[in-house]
């Protein structure tokens, strides 16, 4: 009779080992995107940097600027869910948060390893039980190319950084951009209020190339074990 029990209990303790190695718990991954805009972003054509400054009032553009905020022009709900979809495919459960995430250095700094503040990390692992945080860092906005004293294009702009930090370890695992810009046709640029030639180029910009490389990134960039 005892080595039935005994083999009972082996059998039960066999067949929830099997069970949970055919569906282990899925990692927790949280998600932060501080995605910001729209902006006016200066290009120098001759030392190709960039300034990004807040739109002003008497801005000729500040209808396309509100279109862009406001209006269907403006990108950020479609920048997420495309996050979010490819994200899912990575077989962990993903919770999307508020919390601010400071960093630990000076970003402006490409040479500089990102870091973040391991006090919010901390908290942000134990308030949601994490083992990842993916943090999303970007703006958009209308580009005014410049050479000099000379006005040039003028395009829509997306820029996203990307970091997966490891929260066992506080270590950035992975880091990444996408980004890119599309002309705005020319020919009655501002047109109100929808602004069609804004809306197509950053449907252009959107769909030609960055939600496609929001997905090749996330396959290519980011691995969960």
């Amino acid at each position: 009779m005892k080595q039935k029990r005994t083999f009972l209990i082996l059998c039960i303790t066999l067949f929830f080992n099997f069970s949970y190695s055919q569906n282990p718990e899925k990692k927790k991954l949280g998600v932060i995107f501080n995605i910001n805009g729209p902006y006016r972003i200066t290009r120098q054509v001759m030392s190709n940097t960039i300034e990004i400054s807040n739109v002003e009032k008497k801005d000729m553009f500040s209808g396309a600027y509100k279109f862009l905020e406001t209006g269907k022009g403006n990108p950020t709900e479609r920048v997420i869910d495309a996050y979010l979809k490819n994200l899912a495919l990575l077989n962990v459960e993903i919770i999307q948060i508020k919390d601010t995430i400071s960093k630990a250095n000076d970003p402006i700094f490409v040479w500089t390893k990102r870091e973040y503040v391991n006090d919010d990390l901390k908290k942000t692992k134990v308030k949601y039980s994490l083992d990842y945080l993916f943090i999303v860092d970007g703006y958009f906005g209308i580009e005014f190319e410049k050479a000099g004293v000379f006005n040039g294009d003028k395009r829509t702009n997306i820029f996203l950084n990307n970091d997966l930090i490891n929260l066992e370890t506080n270590e950035v695992v992975s880091d990444f951009n996408v980004g890119n810009i599309s002309n705005v046709k020319k020919k009655n640029i501002l047109s109100p209020p929808n602004f069609p030639n804004f809306d197509e180029s950053m449907n252009n910009l959107l769909n030609d190339k960055v939600l496609p490389e929001i997905e090749r990134k996330i396959k290519r960039k980011i691995v969960i074990p």
